[in-house]
């Protein structure tokens, strides 16, 4: 059975359920008795998908959700996610998706803003949030809890109803018309709105980015276009965990129906490479932080190695980026390299590979830009990281690489569908089907990104002679030193985070005469350092405070900046004892850095670092 593609996602769902539905299509772990055994992976193949993804559509007809409503989803990813977000299609509703991590102010904001009439909220946690903005909230009618247990905090709110009642409405409405739900998804046309999701907001107030049906195929058909050499419809197995609050991880809510693979749920986080042990993933979608993280804990195992298996690790390394290397500039490895790459890979690599669960092909890596030490690392290590680039506003990647076509540093080459150029002051310009619709109820900011059919991605970038893009900052991120030069912080960041041990790095100096960065470390590595080196501490604020935690720290941005032109280099940092988190309001639900909040809090802390 070859990939499916129809004219909008809607009919693609519909296709895949008509042509393979005994395919198993998802697997997850259920966290309460209704939806199966506890804690046990559980098989769903898209007939039944479709048939429980019915009963929760009609369903959401029956408490009054009509053709066009929004439809609010305010959940951590999860089985019932996807399950919400096409029974919304196959209502005629539009999906509005809420980050898990978003404040009760943020969720009255964009509830209010797209005037969404129910909203899907995943436990007790998520509810209290809209319960406590409830007097605001005059267009929401009703609320669905997915986890039973989330009704504590219902109690007096006759508007609140359970996921599993929300079904059995379903059932009773679905015997009155048993065609409307795929009458309305074959029905959809390619122009339709399909969702608004409401950019993280970096610089201001959310903005509702509205994606039509054909925004998101456009993007599904680029991918099945350059994929399918290296993926098998039906064959293949990923470990989902990406918000699908976030485009990367709406596309791959909606990927599943058009290649078949087996899409499995990571249970959380913590519980990540537990899962991807189990599941055995042969594909991932993954943003740059998990390699981040994956790099510090392998290096921090080598390090507590006896010496034996350092010599080991670093021979195989040696091995790997000359093996490597050759492949990524298209010449054939030396015979000697070869021989010696497959010893590395079986005494060496194979139990990195191990971690991921022994069967990665490749992963697909966006929404941040991926350091290029990090990709090196683990492709000399046998793990390809395929990196792409794309906005909220582009419906995911517009550029990606291929396992064929790799150059780490750049984020591949524009789609087949896809035009990019570069305007005159760097800017990074797009012109495509998957460009969106507008900003819901602001056409002002709109046409502020939007001119003569081209958007304006506010990006800064380069194409080189090859046709590959690279992403050098945000165009309102560029420092502008007390001496005029121009200078890109997320190079000299990203570069930063490749170090061992350095976690988070925020570069400063605006109409400053040198740059300084604020710091946050690997906290359970440097702890292990710091036992392997016998430094006393109480707590760890102490222990960044330690002169040794200082020259160690030191030493990775001397050679940091060994690499950086003189005037790109950090003169002072200060290593902060707490990272930057969302809740703070330090970094958006999709992690990126707010850096006019960083700046304002850190002001007096900065300020010193500018002191003789």
């Amino acid at each position: 059975m070859p990939f499916i593609l129809g004219k909008t996602v809607s009919e693609t769902y519909a296709e895949r359920v008509r042509l393979t539905p005994n395919v198993i299509g998802h697997r997850y772990k259920p966290t309460y008795p209704e939806a199966g055994p506890v804690g046990i992976w559980k098989r769903v193949t898209f007939r039944e998908f479709d048939s429980e993804c019915r009963l929760v559509s009609y369903g959401l007809k029956a408490i009054g959700l009509e053709s066009g409503d929004r439809c609010v989803i305010l959940s951590n990813t999860r089985f019932e996610w996807t399950l919400s977000d096409i029974a919304i299609l196959g209502a005629g509703g539009i999906t509005v998706p809420i980050y898990a991590s978003n404040t009760p102010d943020d969720c009255a904001y964009i509830l209010n803003h797209c005037e969404a009439k129910v909203a899907v909220v995943e436990d007790g946690k998520q509810l209290e949030k809209l319960l406590s903005k409830r007097a605001e909230l005059k267009h929401l009618k009703k609320i669905i809890v997915i986890e039973p247990a989330g009704f504590k905090a219902a109690q007096g709110h006759d508007e609140v109803m359970g996921f599993t009642a929300l079904k059995e409405l379903g059932r009773r409405e679905e015997s009155r018309d048993p065609t409307a739900f795929e009458k309305t998804l074959r029905g959809a046309k390619p122009e339709d709105l399909m969702t608004i999701c409401y950019t993280s907001g970096t610089t201001g107030v959310p903005k509702g980015v509205m994606l039509t049906q054909d925004n998101v195929m456009s993007v599904l058909e680029d991918c099945e276009r350059i994929l399918s050499p290296h993926a098998q419809p039906e064959a293949e197995t990923t470990v989902t965990f990406l918000p699908y609050s976030h485009i990367i991880g709406k596309l791959e809510s909606m990927a599943v129906f058009v290649f078949g693979w087996q899409s499995c749920f990571a249970e959380n986080l913590d519980l990540l490479m537990t899962n991807i042990a189990e599941a055995k993933p042969t594909l991932m979608f993954a943003v740059p932080r998990i390699f981040e993280k994956a790099r510090t804990r392998l290096e921090a195992m080598v390090e507590q190695s006896p010496p034996a298996k350092k010599a080991l690790f670093k021979w195989a390394m040696e091995v790997g980026r000359r093996y490597q290397g050759a492949l990524w500039e298209k010449r054939t490895p030396s015979l000697p390299d070869v021989l010696q790459y497959q010893v590395a890979k079986k005494l060496v690599f194979s139990k990195i590979a191990a971690r991921f669960g022994g069967r990665l092909q490749f992963a697909l890596c966006g929404g941040a830009p991926l350091p290029k030490e990090i990709g090196e690392y683990f492709g000399i290590c046998n793990i390809m990281i395929l990196e792409g680039y794309g906005l909220t506003e582009t419906s995911a990647p517009v550029a990606l690489m291929t396992p064929d076509d790799v150059r780490f540093g750049w984020v591949g080459k524009p789609l087949p569908e896809v035009a990019i150029k570069i305007a005159e002051d760097g800017e990074v310009l797009v012109k495509s089907r998957k460009v969106f619709k507008g900003y819901y109820k602001n056409p002002e900011a709109t046409a502020e990104v939007i001119k003569d059919g081209w958007f304006h991605t506010g990006d800064v970038g380069e194409i080189n002679a090859d046709g590959f893009l690279r992403i050098t900052d945000r165009k309102k991120d560029l420092i502008i030193t007390s001496a005029g030069k121009n200078i890109a912080p997320q190079k000299i960041e990203n570069l930063a985070k490749s170090q061992q041990f350095i976690n988070q790095f925020v570069v400063h100096g605006d109409r400053r005469n040198y740059l300084v960065a604020l710091v946050t470390l690997d906290r359970d590595a440097v702890m292990q350092w710091a036992k392997g080196n016998q430094i006393l501490f109480s707590k760890y604020e102490e222990l960044v405070r330690s002169p040794k935690v200082q020259a160690l720290v030191q030493k990775s941005i001397d050679q940091l900046n060994s690499g950086l032109a003189s005037f790109e280099t950090i003169k002072k940092f200060m290593i902060l004892p707490q990272e930057f988190t969302v809740e703070s309001g330090e970094m958006t639900p999709s992690l990126k850095v707010k850096r006019k909040v960083i700046n304002q809090r850190y002001a007096r802390e900065l300020d010193g670092l500018y002191e003789s």
